[in-house]
């Protein structure tokens, strides 16, 4: 019934838009309670609903910018916060959200700007104070930092977390004790504060006391058990109490609540590697550099196991990502050195002994005049010292377990679409062509129809049993529907072996064909409508997707499942162990005939490409307004990497249809590709504000780059 009532009032307030009377009052009060439940995507539909008619408001630019901040797109809540000010510069709760917006974007004087003036209305209200100290923290004003911790201490002492936030600064700058008494008197005020007892344990762990910080993290782990920093740090305080065990337990616990945390799969590989377990060590360090392929402690502890394994190439390999990053990091240079005469590279071997050794003596002598570079073997490392910070890249504290940052965040999924969505992985590739199909993937947001002419006027002809649409992403069809389609091929197959095949036969059984994805058939009658009729507009839209299709298909069945996006990775596919066939030329070997292989995919690639876009080129001739081909060839441009025609065709597509969330995502990621990043960002906020849910995740990756 709850559904059906939510369902009512969404196409309620839909069709008063489509009337031209909304009841905006209404319609807003529906986007709060959707925002207050955390239906953040679909409370920025509603907010659009409102802008669209009344763009004068402030409030739905306010509540709009609120949901964005939810889903990480910060650039997009900016700009909302920013339209609110200008609409009603009194509305102090504006400030407060561009704040935190230019906050996330490192835009800090902004930020600083905005909790002034919050500051300027409300002179004592505790989160802007808050929010100013932590901007001044982190524009590296220390003091006047500080200044604000204290004055929101005087005004609200009986507020943990003031303290809280005071303890973290003076972490930062080692008072660690103020930072231990602001602790305390936190966790005095407040006894369910995870966080607090989290710092507070890695206090006492810097001193050396491992049984008040294990009592600390115990507490926080207990308090809140889904936090990967907690077991992370819990880790290292059983490794320096020789509890090799219980530490690579809680890196285990970690890695589940988390299994991309490098820290804790470093980590893990670290103790693997202690206890002899050398062959899921460098399982972890290679999970690491899958992560992070730049990580050079992982690089360099993987070498050293692989020298152990006796896998001296892999090693050879390793040490000279090291030494690429770290050029007076001998160490590396010299074992390589060691390897490469194991392997037989004497010549090798010499240079590389030579270099390593020119590079120790110029350490030594740096040293003698008391100059230290934190990468010669002589830079002064205390043996206590077991541990380091996640930002600390010293490659000789390449044995060092790391510490993991605090982050007491906890995220709740009630659906796919609901709450902090940019959480979620998505893949991060262009979104598909468009097709004609019977089928739409459905989706929980709501999704703007353009409205497309030649398409209408074919459905209202009524010359096909069902209405075609035109879709971005089709669902799985069910056994039944495919057993329909296979029933309709036959039919349309019998009226054209009795008359010879009509346009729209040869239409309808190409539309089953693709449906059951015999793509070179489907092809084949596409053929047959366009000899028939050489201005069949929908014929040449979908025989460009369909012929694409096929090829993408053909290519990954080359490449073992790998596109010809990367022409290394192909080869290296080829080479590796999937299953490739050649054509066999004698005396060639088999990375010469995989390259021949390479080249012959390419050309044709370039061909059926080119095929697909004349067929996209005949469409616009024929329709210039047709959105979707300008769509369609933008996303072939872009995969044959000619991006400024592709970029040229999405420009065109968003000019003749504005709130096209598809062509603004694909927008978005080429301008990244190109480096054009506050544009992509600007497009990819757009795209997630016009219902697309993919991009906030996406977002959130490229503003964190």
């Amino acid at each position: 019934m709850k559904k059906l009532l939510y369902i009512v009032l969404l196409w309620l307030s839909w069709a008063s838009v489509s009337m031209g009377q909304i009841n905006t009052e209404h319609v807003l009060n529906i986007g709060r309670n959707a925002l207050y439940f955390e239906d953040y995507v679909l409370s920025i539909q509603y907010f659009n609903e409102v802008i669209g008619v009344k763009p004068y408001l402030a409030e739905p630019y306010l509540y709009r910018s609120i949901a964005k901040i939810y889903l990480d797109d910060y650039l997009g809540a900016s700009q909302d916060a920013g339209a609110c000010i200008e609409r009603n510069p009194f509305i102090v709760t504006a400030y407060h959200v561009r704040g935190i917006a230019r906050q996330n974007l490192k835009d800090f004087n902004g930020a600083i700007a905005d909790f002034r003036q919050g500051l300027e209305y409300q002179p004592e209200n505790r989160t802007f104070l808050r929010l100013l100290a932590i901007s001044y923290a982190m524009n590296k004003e220390s003091e006047k930092a500080d200044s604000c911790f204290n004055r929101l201490v005087d005004l609200f002492p009986n507020d943990a977390s003031g303290y809280l936030n005071r303890a973290q600064l003076r972490m930062e700058h080692n008072d660690s004790i103020s930072a231990l008494s602001d602790l305390n008197r936190a966790i005095q005020l407040d006894k369910g504060s995870a966080v607090a007892y989290a710092l507070r344990a890695m206090i006492h762990e810097e001193s050396a006391r491992h049984d008040s910080a294990l009592v600390d993290l115990n507490r926080a782990i207990r308090l809140d058990p889904e936090q990967p920093a907690f077991y992370i740090n819990r880790g290292l305080i059983y490794y320096n109490r020789n509890n090799i065990r219980g530490a690579i337990a809680d890196y285990d616990q970690a890695i589940e609540l988390d299994p991309h945390s490098e820290t804790a799969l470093y980590n893990r590989g670290l103790m693997r590697a202690q206890i002899g377990d050398r062959n899921r060590a460098i399982d972890d360090f290679t999970a690491v550099l899958d992560l992070d392929p730049e990580n050079t402690f992982a690089s360099y502890n993987r070498a050293i196991l692989r020298d152990e394994t006796g896998d001296l190439k892999g090693a050879v390999e390793d040490y000279s990502a090291v030494f690429e990053q770290h050029p007076k990091f001998f160490p590396a240079l010299y074992a390589r050195a060691e390897d490469n005469r194991k392997l037989g590279r004497t010549k090798a071997a010499d240079e590389d002994f030579k270099q390593a050794f020119l590079i120790e003596q110029q350490a030594k002598q740096a040293k003698e005049r008391g100059e230290t570079h934190p990468e010669d073997e002589d830079a002064e490392l205390t043996d206590q010292e077991r541990s380091r910070k996640e930002s600390d890249r010293n490659i000789r504290k390449f044995n060092r377990v790391m510490t993991a940052s605090i982050d007491d965040t906890k995220d709740r999924y009630k659906s796919s679409i609901r709450g902090r969505i940019q959480d979620k992985q998505f893949a991060v590739d262009l979104q598909p062509m468009f097709i004609l199909s019977f089928y739409e993937e459905s989706s929980e947001v709501r999704q703007w129809i353009y409205f497309e002419k030649t398409l209408s006027d074919f459905n209202r002809a009524g010359l096909l049993s069902r209405r075609l649409k035109v879709v971005c992403h089709e669902p799985m069809l069910s056994q039944n529907q495919v057993r329909a389609h296979f029933t309709s091929i036959n039919d349309y197959s019998s009226l054209i072996g009795t008359s010879g095949g009509s346009v729209i036969t040869f239409f309808g059984r190409s539309l089953d064909y693709m449906l059951v994805q015999d793509y070179q058939n489907a092809i084949n009658d596409l053929n047959q409508v366009i000899l028939r009729r050489s201005d069949f507009i929908l014929a040449y839209f979908n025989r460009a997707v369909i012929r694409f299709r096929q090829l993408e298909v053909k290519e990954r069945s080359m490449s073992g499942g790998t596109s010809l996006e990367g022409e290394e990775e192909l080869k290296n596919t080829a080479l590796g162990t999937h299953t490739v066939e050649y054509q066999t030329v004698k005396g060639l070997s088999a990375g010469q005939q995989a390259n021949i292989e390479l080249e012959r995919m390419k050309a044709t690639r370039k061909v059926e490409c080119e095929l697909s876009i004349r067929d996209l080129n005949r469409v616009i001739e024929l329709s210039p307004t047709f959105v979707y081909a300008y769509y369609n060839r933008a996303f072939i441009s872009s995969k044959l990497n000619n991006l400024d025609a592709a970029v040229e065709d999405l420009n065109r597509a968003i000019e003749l249809y504005p709130n096209f969330a598809e062509a603004y995502y694909n927008r978005g990621l080429i301008r990244l590709r190109q480096g054009q990043t506050t544009a992509g960002v600007q497009d990819l906020s757009k795209a997630g504000e016009l219902g697309l849910v993919a991009a906030y995740s996406v977002l959130k990756r490229a503003t964190a780059e």
